[in-house]
């Protein structure tokens, strides 16, 4: 069965280069275009990772993060997330990890094929 991805990336480019590599890679994507809609999907939804952008429109991936982190507290199935941002100063790396997140990629510095393999690191076989 397919693992099932959350992708919050509101650039429309990035976030279909991201879809077809990934989909291409078996993976099955679904993608929250700010980060209201991340939440609510995330809520809905059971994804088996997250990817996150921090700079969003209605909610930056800052809230999204504490937010998801308050679901899983709650009893939500705990998940995976990797920040995938352009943002990539130290203070946001800390500030992105101290809020749950796993990991954290700088989208610029880092290739399709190398984001598909830092997260199948994160997903069981």
């Amino acid at each position: 069965m397919a693992h099932i991805i959350l992708l919050c990336e509101d650039e429309e480019f990035v976030a279909r280069s991201y879809i077809r590599k990934l989909e291409l890679e078996g993976f099955e994507v679904q993608h929250a275009h700010n980060g209201k809609e991340a939440v609510e999907m995330f809520e809905a939804g059971s994804f088996d990772l997250v990817l996150l952008d921090l700079m969003m429109p209605l909610k930056n991936g800052f809230e999204v993060l504490a937010e998801i982190q308050n679901m899983i507290k709650n009893g939500s199935k705990a998940t995976p997330i990797i920040v995938a941002s352009n943002l990539g100063q130290n203070s946001d790396i800390e500030e992105a990890k101290k809020l749950g997140a796993i990991d954290f990629v700088v989208k610029s510095n880092i290739s399709l094929k190398e984001l598909v393999e830092k997260i199948k690191q994160y997903l069981p076989e």
